[in-house]
């Protein structure tokens, strides 16, 4: 009892106290810390079972995909006798060879696996069809007289009945091997093997789901417990240091005095806040530090330059946003007959006329020398035809020739509500439409659709 009179005497010590409990705090915080390790273990181990399931799951379908793809093949060639069809399946087995690829990402993957065992079977049920359709191949070349056999076909031998047959019933006897029972007999082996294989990979990825499901319940558990102790403890904390005159209140006052972000804690909605507000607080202080003014501003125009659009081109929702890459058309003669001051005005004019015609929400950037991007974000599924009347607007604004400037047109090609996830990728669908409007005439618009991608060979330096 003569301590606590001592105690109640000189008062505690503030430097034991908080001693004490700054290693009570580490102590709990290296156990939250390592409890919150576990959960990213956990979840990261689940996020590779995941990945790991598509990526066989897809390896699945593509060898039932070239399975399929062969017959077809094989089964035209033995119809309408076209050699294309030959090569056509000759090349998938030589060289593309999805089924050997898929399995070789089987392998690599889920080595000893009943899921690999599957379509290893599937395999070799494809392989012991292409027998049959070596055999029918073969009888198809000899019907039509072809002596170019493929080397792969050069071993197989016609029994002496069916060389003897005559070419039409050569090629009768083939249609019928392609397309009897015992052929989709064959096709049934293989499906019935990746559905096997399927099964499989559902079913060792749900046994992995639920036991690191089970582990993080467990870790949240105790991550929650330990929250709780280390609030009561801060909480003990700040009663006794303000008891004794310190005010840690001030030292949360400092966290925002400081500028700094917020700590994620609590419950999964104010995680998700916190998480979210940490996000914009990072881009706005990289925004800050990186982008001002003159180094996001063309100087000459005064829209967005190359440095502006690359950094606004990551922050944009690529699902909502249409890509628009503007080029001048005939810029250079304009330079050559009128100067380069004439040249820099009527850029000038472009980049007001394009301010002028798109929402204030928009970007309007200058990414070369006459050649400028416009991002329309937040858009609709009705906006190609507002698309089209804005270009023709911004050519009819660029001819009137009332300032004294020569005229000019711009081309427009336009990425729209495109399936691509990468900016650079819808630049260059943008760009692949840009050299079809430039290859039909200029001064127009043209939205990107795949085909375009085999029909344009021209490609922008500025990618």
């Amino acid at each position: 009892m003569r301590w606590l009179k001592k105690m109640k005497e000189d008062g505690l010590s503030l430097r034991l106290t908080f001693m004490v409990m700054l290693v009570v705090s580490l102590a709990i915080t290296a156990a939250l810390l390592f409890t919150s390790y576990r959960t990213i273990k956990s979840f990261r181990s689940l996020s590779s079972a995941m990945d790991t399931y598509i990526d066989t799951q897809e390896a699945a379908d593509r060898l039932l995909k070239a399975s399929d793809y062969l017959t077809e093949q094989a089964q035209c060639y033995t119809v309408i006798g076209d050699r294309r069809h030959l090569e056509n399946y000759f090349h998938e087995t030589e060289i593309d060879r999805r089924r050997d690829k898929a399995i070789e990402l089987m392998q690599m993957r889920l080595p000893e696996s009943a899921a690999l065992t599957a379509l290893k079977g599937a395999m070799q049920e494809s392989i012991a069809l292409m027998d049959r359709e070596y055999y029918a191949m073969r009888l198809v070349l000899s019907a039509e007289g072809d002596t170019d056999i493929p080397p792969a076909l050069q071993d197989v031998t016609l029994a002496g009945t069916d060389m003897a047959l005559l070419p039409e019933r050569k090629m009768e006897r083939a249609r019928v091997m392609m397309h009897d029972s015992g052929y989709y007999d064959r096709k049934e082996l293989i499906r019935e093997h990746l559905d096997e294989c399927v099964n499989e990979l559902k079913n060792g990825t749900h046994d992995t789901q639920q036991k690191m499901e089970g582990r993080m319940r467990t870790d949240l558990v105790w991550m929650t417990v330990l929250i709780v102790v280390q609030s009561i403890s801060l909480i003990l904390m700040l009663w006794v240091t303000t008891s004794l005159g310190i005010n840690p209140l001030l030292q949360a006052v400092e966290h925002i005095k400081h500028d700094q972000k917020l700590p994620i804690t609590g419950a999964h909605e104010f995680r998700y806040l916190a998480g979210t507000y940490n996000n914009m607080y990072m881009v706005y202080k990289r925004s800050i530090n990186n982008l001002s003014f003159k180094a996001s501003h063309d100087e000459l125009t005064g829209v967005y330059n190359r440095a502006g659009y690359d950094l606004i081109k990551k922050s944009v929702d690529l699902s909502t946003t249409a890509f628009l890459l503007v080029d001048a058309d005939h810029f250079k003669s304009i330079n050559d007959g009128c100067g380069h001051e004439i040249g820099d005005k009527v850029l000038q004019k472009i980049a007001v006329t394009l301010l002028q015609s798109f929402r204030a929400d928009d970007y309007v950037c200058r990414i070369g020398g006459d050649e400028f991007m416009v991002l329309m974000v937040h858009i609709n599924n009705g906006v190609q035809r507002m698309i089209e009347n804005k270009v023709r607007q911004i050519n009819a604004d660029l001819a009137d020739t009332a300032d004294g400037l020569p005229p000019v047109s711009v081309s427009v090609g336009v990425s729209l509500r495109s399936d691509a996830d990468d900016p650079q990728e819808r630049f260059h669908e943008a760009d692949i439409a840009l050299y079809y409007v430039k290859d039909h005439g200029r001064s127009g618009c043209c939205f990107y659709k795949p085909g375009m991608r085999e029909k344009t060979s021209g490609t922008s330096p500025l990618q």
